[in-house]
């Protein structure tokens, strides 16, 4: 009898300390911030386009090898096309002189690729940044042809 008691009080405890947990869960997780999250205005999806720019041929730094690269500019905004468009021209040159820089070494790694991309999306920024263009954000550089020789 005393051992039937014991397993009653155990799942007693067991079960407040479940139901507990459970309204502490309510309360601290999902209530904190459920109906204040409700209430706000959902957020519109950001617009994301893709410009194509045309290939790029360029010598490299030795002057022996050569590099064909055409890449697409994924840009953030509503007129991010109609912005960047109007810029293509200081977009190309400005990458032009950062293909240039490269060797055939850095080229043909993986590493230098992906350097490679993240020196572009620097560039192209830091242009539309100093042509007061705010409303538009290039967040990433997609190569879709690069051939090195």
């Amino acid at each position: 009898m005393k051992l039937l008691g014991k397993k009653k009080c155990i799942f007693v405890v067991l079960g407040v300390l479940i139901l507990l947990g459970g309204v502490g869960f309510l309360v601290l997780g999902k209530g904190k911030g459920g109906a204040s999250k409700q209430s706000e205005k959902p957020s519109k999806p950001k617009v994301i386009n893709y410009v194509n720019l045309e290939p790029f041929v360029v010598n490299l730094k030795s002057g022996v090898n050569f590099l064909k690269v055409t890449m697409s500019l994924e840009v953030e905004g509503e007129k991010g096309i109609d912005l960047i468009s109007k810029e293509i021209p200081v977009l190309r040159n400005q990458v032009i002189f950062l293909l240039t820089e490269k060797t055939y070494e850095e080229m043909i790694t993986t590493e230098g690729k992906a350097l490679l991309q993240q020196e572009i999306l620097k560039r192209v920024n830091r242009v539309l940044e100093e042509k007061g263009i705010k409303e538009v954000k290039v967040t990433g550089v997609y190569f879709t042809e690069f051939i090195v020789q």
